[in-house]
């Protein structure tokens, strides 16, 4: 676990509810909980933007970047992209060594869908923060 994002490190994203991490699902655009397994679809490199409070981040083995494919609204889907989306990284406000990534300017954070249910799949999504522990992530550095 880190309280500091170190930037162009690689990360493993724990959800704090289900113990899974995020990853890119076979279809290699969506974003789903998996158990961890060392694949590079489950690492995510975590770049600083420049004069900004936002980061991009890519995952290691689709070269794709975490974001949403529709307009910030509550249960959007999670996607790999091939355009960047600025996220802000945030301590948890009840736990610091968690954080959450909001979409950037929002109030919307990923969670683990259905209230963090930690089958394999299960797809993240956005939604406004709340005390839930399947929107507080451990962010794990792997390389």
């Amino acid at each position: 676990m880190v309280n500091v994002i170190n930037d162009g490190a690689i990360y493993k994203f724990v959800n704090a509810g289900a113990g899974n991490v995020c990853e890119t699902g076979p279809d290699g655009e969506s974003v789903v909980g998996f158990d961890w397994n060392g694949r590079d679809t489950q690492m995510w490199k975590v770049a600083k933007l420049p004069e900004s409070p936002g980061y991009v981040i890519q995952n290691v083995g689709t070269g794709r970047y975490l974001s949403i494919c529709e307009g910030a609204q509550e249960g959007i889907r999670v996607m790999a992209s091939a355009q960047p989306t600025q996220w802000e990284i945030r301590p948890d406000w009840k736990e610091p060594s968690l954080h959450r990534l909001y979409l950037a300017n929002t109030d919307y954070n990923i969670d683990l869908s259905d209230h963090g249910n930690p089958t394999p799949g299960t797809p993240c999504a956005i939604w406004s923060a709340w005390e839930g522990r399947n929107q507080c992530w451990h962010l794990d550095e792997v390389a």
